[in-house]
């Protein structure tokens, strides 16, 4: 043989080969090849759990986003009738105090009407015994004088 080639040796080299291939394959590749494979689907596995688990969470959190909205509407809804109320109760109060003001006002326009007419009535009977007294010790005081003049007379009178 040329090139000192043995055919027997290359065919049992190429059957080595074949038995190493066939026993690699059924003991390593096969095996790893499994394992990629179930690795692979328990991946996608979880990964499609978890999408369905955002999926899940991302509702909830638009139900309770529309809960909490349906809330905070009622809360505000509250607020303004509670608002209302209290300015009701706040002008019902203004109103109360306001007519109590007046009925106050009212009352003391009435004690000074009272006062001033007592005040008129006692200085008006002031002035007319103060004018009595004045008429009397006028009439008192020209009667006096009369008199004198009187006495004089009837003493001129006696005298002459």
């Amino acid at each position: 043989m040329p090139l000192n080639i043995d055919l027997q040796q290359i065919l049992l080299h190429m059957l080595n080969f074949v038995i190493l291939f066939a026993a690699l394959w059924f003991l390593l590749y096969k095996p790893v090849k499994k394992f990629m494979d179930d690795r692979e689907a328990s991946y996608k596995k979880d990964r499609d759990l978890a999408a369905e688990k955002l999926k899940t969470a991302s509702d909830a959190l638009d139900n309770l986003d529309a809960e909490l909205k349906k809330k905070e509407d009622e809360a505000n809804l509250k607020r303004s009738e509670i608002i209302a109320a209290a300015q009701k109760s706040a002008q019902e109060r203004i109103d109360e105090a306001e007519k109590k003001a007046e009925k106050i006002v009212e009352d003391a326009t009435q004690q000074a009407e009272d006062i001033r007419k007592k005040a008129v009535k006692r200085s008006s009977q002031d002035i007319s015994e103060l004018a009595v007294e004045s008429v009397e010790k006028a009439v008192m005081s020209s009667a006096s004088e009369a008199f004198e003049a009187f006495l004089k007379s009837v003493e001129e009178q006696n005298h002459e």
